[in-house]
């Protein structure tokens, strides 16, 4: 089908007054996916008794079933959560680090991540380690060489994101979790970016565990993220919220057959008590949508419109990029020689109807731009254009 953004904006609820080139944010719904979320939504409303203690648990192992598919893992080997960082709030917990051991991890992180390691280190004692990853960025052998450099025989896990938030790059995490594998280090991958935007088969890469976010790039409602876990990992996990599919000793679950799955690992996370999984739900619907409209040749497309667009705007500025094309899939982040970081975001939403987000780097603006099927040629220019005007 064409798959031109002329054809795929108007399937978006988004504001047409807003040039938005911030979908790495938060995602945007289609509508025909927001009206799929709605379907569930009034089903549970409309029955909510039988949909919420029967007939949903049904409907999640397919939504698993469909998403262990696209991204080649084993239905049971994942659960939903709101986002990722949710999951590796639970996560951390699971893996008992104390004060003998080492998490390594990079200065690129996600902040809201970050913070919960940080936590827990404090909490338990374990050191929380960061390589600092110098931008501009050159090579995967610079890369890789900086972030092994601060390892050592404490380190048990290596953490870090597939596709940088701040700074959008595509990290070797294929290189990186086979090297951890012949260190005997277990590997915990944040890849909020990566499901709907690049290729990702989890049997291929084998990382021992896995989250990642389908509210962004494959556009489901907001709150439909996943975590997966190696599967002879699955018994040390702990939820934190613990509920009716907790604890298969007691009667009283063995009784809750409705509740129950043949995977302790699904049950203990499926079920944290009352909340609207409608969103959940979407999955299919969302990977269908993606299918229906050659959302390859949409994320070529798109892919090559992030390139075009950060040689123009660096053509202008004269500064540095922070990475070679092929660190970039749908997201690229590109300095600007701005020193008011806050304002300068203000400024082209308030007077140039631009979304964008901004971040301070080193005395300079830095911005992220994403690029997904709804954007148009003309929606760069008019970024361009507006760029030009704080040269």
């Amino acid at each position: 089908m064409n798959n031109t953004p002329k054809l795929l904006r108007p399937q978006f609820l988004l504001d047409p007054d807003i040039v938005f080139l911030n979908h790495g944010s938060f995602g945007a719904c289609p509508k025909p996916i927001f009206d799929e979320y709605q379907k569930w939504q009034r089903k549970l409303e409309t029955r909510p008794v039988k949909f919420q203690t029967e007939e949903v648990f049904t409907d999640l192992e397919n939504s698993r079933r469909a998403l262990g598919e696209y991204i080649n893992c084993d239905k049971d080997d994942l659960v939903y959560f709101p986002n990722p960082t949710h999951a590796i709030s639970n996560l951390i917990p699971s893996l008992n680090l104390n004060e003998r051991d080492e998490v390594l991890t990079t200065d690129q992180e996600y902040g809201a991540c970050d913070r919960a390691w940080v936590y827990y280190a404090q909490k338990s004692g374990f050191k929380y380690i960061k390589s600092e990853i110098p931008l501009p960025i050159t090579s995967v052998e610079e890369f890789c060489q900086r972030f092994w450099s601060k390892a050592t025989p404490q380190t048990k896990y290596v953490y870090l994101s597939h596709i940088t938030s701040s700074t959008a790059l595509i990290l070797p995490i294929d290189k990186i979790v086979k090297e951890a594998k012949v260190r005997g280090i277990k590997t915990i991958i944040d890849g909020a970016h990566v499901p709907g935007h690049i290729p990702l088969d989890i049997k291929a890469m084998d990382p021992d565990y896995y989250t990642g976010a389908c509210h962004k790039w494959l556009c489901c409602p907001k709150g439909v993220s996943f975590l997966y876990v190696r599967k002879e990992l699955q018994d040390r996990m702990q939820p934190l919220v613990f509920s009716w599919g907790w604890g298969e000793e007691y009667d009283e679950f063995k009784a809750s057959t409705q509740l129950h799955s043949e995977s302790r690992f699904v049950n203990i996370f499926q079920w944290q008590g009352t909340r609207d999984m409608s969103a959940f739900l979407t999955v299919p619907a969302s990977i269908e949508f993606q299918d229906q409209y050659d959302w390859d040749s949409v994320r070529s497309r798109c892919g090559e419109m992030v390139l075009d667009a950060r040689n123009r705007i660096t053509e202008l500025t004269g500064l540095p990029q922070l990475c070679p094309d092929d660190w970039l899939g749908q997201m690229a982040t590109i300095l600007f020689p701005m020193d008011d970081t806050v304002a300068f975001k203000e400024r082209l939403y308030d007077d140039h109807q631009i979304e964008i987000p901004t971040m301070a780097h080193e005395g300079l603006t830095a911005f992220r731009i994403s690029i997904q099927g709804y954007n148009s040629e003309a929606d760069v220019d008019h970024l361009i254009r507006t760029l030009k005007n704080f040269i």
